[in-house]
C-alpha cells in the first residue's frame, strides 16, 4: 500500500495516508436511510428526472433494488469532495436485460459527476467510474467525451494490456492520462477476463447473491479504489475533483444495502 504525502491538505487527522482505515462505519454518514430514496433522484434515459414508470429503482426491506431494465442512474442531490465512501452491493442472479443478456453483471459508482443529467450518452453525467462488474470490480472508467479534455484521469500502469487494449494499474509504472471513455483495470485482474455471463469472480470477490464492499477514497485530485478491503487501483491525478455520486442501472439487476460517506 502506497502512502500519500502527509501534508495533503494539512489533514493530519488522516494519519498521513489514504487507506489506513479499520473498514468500519463509525463516524460515517449514511446516504441511504433504508426506507426510501430521500436525498437521491432518478434519471432514466429517454424519460428524465424522477420518471420511473417501470420501477427500475425501488426500496424494499432496507435494500435498494435496481432492476436494470432501463439504463439510468440514482443520483445524490449533494456534491462531495475529499471523502471516504463505502458501498455494499450484490448481484441478484436474475437475468440481464437487452444488450447485456450475454454480458457479465455490470453496474458502477460514478463519482465527481458534473454537468447536466444525461450529459454522457443521454444516460449519465460526465464523471469517473468505480466499475462494479463480476471479475473486474474496481476497474476505472472515464465517463467523458472527446470535446471535454478537462474530464481526465492519470494513473500508473504496466506495459501489459488486457485484451491488447486496456491498461492495467501497476504501482510505480508509467503514468498515462485518459480522456473520453477509457479504462484502467484493477491491478490483479485475471489476464483472461472477458465480458461474458460466465466470467469467473475475482479472487477476493464473493459469489452471486453475497454482499461485496466497494470503497472509494478521494482526496484532492487523487483517488484510491479498495474492493473487499484490498487496494486494487489508484489514480494519481484526476479532474474534476468534486461532484455528485451516481449508482448505475446498466441492464443488470443489482442491489445496494449500505451507502456511507465521511467527508474531510
Amino acid at each position: 500500500m502506497k502512502k500519500l504525502a502527509t501534508c495533503l491538505f494539512g489533514l493530519s487527522c488522516l494519519a498521513g495516508c489514504i487507506g489506513m482505515y479499520d473498514h468500519e462505519y463509525a463516524g460515517m454518514r449514511e446516504l441511504f436511510n433504508e426506507r426510501d430514496l430521500t436525498n437521491w433522484y432518478t434519471y432514466i434515459r429517454g424519460r428524465g428526472v424522477n420518471v420511473d414508470p417501470k420501477g427500475v429503482f425501488t426500496v424494499k426491506d432496507g435494500v435498494i433494488h435496481v432492476s436494470g431494465e432501463e439504463f439510468g442512474c440514482l443520483t445524490t442531490v449533494e456534491e462531495f469532495s475529499d471523502y471516504r465512501l463505502l458501498v455494499e452491493y450484490r448481484w441478484t442472479g436474475a437475468p440481464n436485460w437487452g444488450p447485456k443478456k450475454t454480458k457479465a453483471p455490470d453496474s458502477g459508482i460514478l463519482f465527481h459527476s458534473i454537468g447536466p443529467d444525461g450529459g454522457f450518452g443521454n444516460t449519465w453525467m460526465l464523471s469517473h467510474e468505480y466499475n462494479l462488474i463480476v471479475g473486474a470490480s474496481g476497474d476505472l472508467w472515464t465517463v467523458g467525451r472527446k470535446d471535454r479534455p478537462d474530464i481526465f484521469v492519470e494513473g500508473e500502469v504496466g506495459t501489459e494490456m488486457l485484451g491488447g487494449k486496456h491498461y492495467i494499474h501497476k504501482e510505480g509504472g508509467k503514468t498515462v492520462r485518459l480522456t473520453g471513455n477509457a479504462r484502467i483495470c484493477r491491478s490483479d485482474i485475471a489476464r483472461d477476463w472477458t465480458d461474458t455471463f460466465d466470467v469467473r469472480p475475482a479472487k477476493n470477490e464473493n459469489r452471486i447473491g453475497e454482499w461485496n464492499t466497494a470503497e472509494l477514497v478521494c482526496m484532492g485530485d487523487t483517488a484510491e479504489f479498495y474492493f473487499n478491503g484490498k487496494l486494487i487501483n489508484r489514480l494519481t491525478r484526476l479532474s474534476p475533483t468534486r461532484g455528485k455520486i451516481q449508482l448505475q442501472s446498466e441492464g443488470c439487476p443489482i442491489e445496494f444495502r449500505r451507502i456511507a460517506i465521511k467527508t474531510y
